[in-house]
């Protein structure tokens, strides 16, 4: 007698904040034929081995390692995935039509413009890299709308600007007079590289954001409801998080591997952001993982 298979695959579907959904899928065993349309821009890549396909613009194009599956705002595909032992870890961002909306404001452009040229791209180090943080985020317990915005507007800022689309040529000319990304987008950015930091003040960030620290301040408050300070320290708080799982580092190497100058001002940067402390934080996440087991 043949072994009944689940027809569907395994999916770990997570909505963050309003701004991005993402997917993680796990084919093995399972496969699927849907019909699918989203109303913003999906990515969807793979870490591993798969036969992964999707029927679109009357073409059946196979996702391979390396390769980013690109699909524009509402449109109508067919997601396929094989049936095989092998397929794991295929994963998806879909992201919110209102998030880029409101980073493309300031330069009077929205979704409906970003039509890519292509449906499969090689996936350049860049772009894996943002990807690759983005679920970093997304996968670790009690990150906030900061982790998944920061990192959400550093992909966008990297499709926007790397890939072909129908807007490519505009974006570039305002990217090349300082105009994309605006100021508030770049200002994350430069919070994220500079995360660890222990000598970045609002200065800096302001004049390499290309505005008086005057102007940074009540641009940065109005679109992110929080100082840049807050926000960064948020940030940090986030990146810990997933520090703290990981258990390989002491708390206080943690602190200073995020930016906090002593162990006392991250803890209690922690428990405003977090609402318990960095060793309750580790605790527990390690209660729920041996419950999950």
């Amino acid at each position: 007698m043949n072994e009944i298979k689940t027809p569907y695959c395994c999916t770990n579907r997570q909505d963050h904040f309003g701004l991005c959904t993402t997917l993680q899928i796990n084919t093995s065993g399972f496969f699927e034929h849907t019909e699918a349309e989203h109303s913003g821009i999906e990515l969807c890549f793979t870490n591993g081995k798969t036969r992964h396909q999707r029927g679109f613009r009357g073409k059946k194009w196979l996702l391979a390692t390396d390769t980013l599956m690109v699909f524009n705002a509402r449109e109508r595909h067919i997601e396929e995935c094989s049936l095989n032992p092998d397929l794991h870890d295929l994963r998806s961002v879909i992201i919110h039509p209102h998030f880029i909306d409101t980073l493309l404001c300031d330069i009077k452009m929205n979704t409906d413009e970003l039509v890519f040229d292509e449906v499969l791209i090689s996936c350049s180090s860049h772009i894996q890299a943002e990807l690759n943080t983005l679920f970093e985020a997304a996968m670790t317990p009690g990150t906030s709308h900061v982790a998944i915005d920061c990192a959400l507007t550093r992909l966008v800022i990297e499709i926007t600007t790397r890939l072909r689309h129908q807007a490519s040529a505009k974006l570039r000319s305002l990217e090349g007079r300082g105009h994309y990304p605006g100021a508030v987008a770049r200002a994350l950015t430069i919070l994220r590289d500079e995360v660890n930091s222990q000598d970045l003040d609002l200065q800096q960030i302001a004049t390499r954001a290309g505005l008086s620290k005057f102007h940074f301040v009540r641009a940065f408050q109005q679109k992110k409801g929080m100082t840049p300070i807050r926000y960064l320290n948020n940030l940090r708080v986030d990146i810990a998080k997933q520090k703290l799982q990981a258990r390989k580092q002491s708390i206080i190497d943690i602190a200073e591997d995020v930016g906090f100058n002593d162990l006392s001002t991250f803890n209690k940067a922690f428990k405003r952001h977090s609402g318990m402390s960095p060793t309750q934080y580790r605790n527990f996440f390690q209660a729920d993982i041996s419950n999950k087991l």
